[in-house]
């Protein structure tokens, strides 16, 4: 079943490259999974969680803009439930396995993959291991810190996460999708193409400090860039 779909993923990379008019947005299963991903009592206030963490279903990559096999860049959108200042990101990922997660790259603004309320990027995430989803993944709840910009109660933001990398440098790695209630855009070398067609991915968004991460997970490897007019959204079913 691995070969398979290692199979389906290079061939429609191939395709991709053949027809730039076309984006898919790149994905595991394609389908819309929940992923378990949550703080735990440290954490001092919850301005936004998208919920818990499926690790068996669905995830998005998240190796782009500049870099990577799919250049691809997911921006979340939201309402705050609560006002404070961001500090803390928890976020499900899915590795290779045997890789841990290294870097990843973030931007939170007013509207789709902005940046105006802040935007970083850090090497090295904390990570916690949850499980082995037996499709080839490692899941991970991730966790950076050192956020900043604030968050008002009813209004809306988007999260948007790149520049993902593991220990082995495969760039082979995505965020978990959960169908959470925030929306869902993809971009594909820094090109907006609109919605992912899924709902959103398993994130939390805190004011202080890191929180104990619960699962988070995703089920890679998986959709190309293929076609002659239009968006089209391939997914590998399992």
């Amino acid at each position: 079943m691995k070969m398979r779909v290692a199979t389906l993923t290079f061939t429609l990379l191939a395709l991709a490259f053949s027809a730039p008019a076309f984006a898919a947005v790149h994905s595991t299963t394609g389908q819309s999974g929940s992923s378990s991903h949550s703080t735990s009592n440290q954490a001092p206030t919850v301005l936004f969680d998208d919920g818990p963490t499926d690790g068996n279903t669905n995830a998005f990559f998240i190796d782009g803009p500049s870099s990577g096999p799919f250049l691809q860049t997911i921006s979340d959108g939201f309402i705050a439930s609560a006002s404070g200042s961001v500090a803390t990101l928890d976020f499900g990922i899915w590795v290779p396995t045997g890789t841990t997660p290294t870097s990843v790259s973030w931007w939170l603004g007013t509207s789709v993959f902005g940046s105006d309320v802040s935007s970083g990027s850090t090497a090295q995430v904390a990570y916690t291991f949850l499980f082995s989803n037996g499709f080839g993944y490692d899941v991970f709840n991730a966790t950076v810190t050192g956020l900043s910009g604030n968050l008002v109660a009813g209004n809306a933001y988007w999260l948007t996460l790149g520049g993902a990398n593991d220990s082995a440098g495969t760039q082979f790695d995505a965020w978990d999708v959960n169908n959470g209630p925030a929306s869902c855009d993809f971009a594909v070398g820094g090109v907006p193409f609109g919605n992912c067609g899924a709902g959103g991915q398993a994130f939390t968004l805190s004011s202080g400090n890191s929180a104990v991460p619960e699962p988070g997970s995703l089920m890679l490897l998986g959709s190309g860039i293929v076609g002659l007019a239009g968006i089209l959204r391939r997914k590998i079913n399992l």
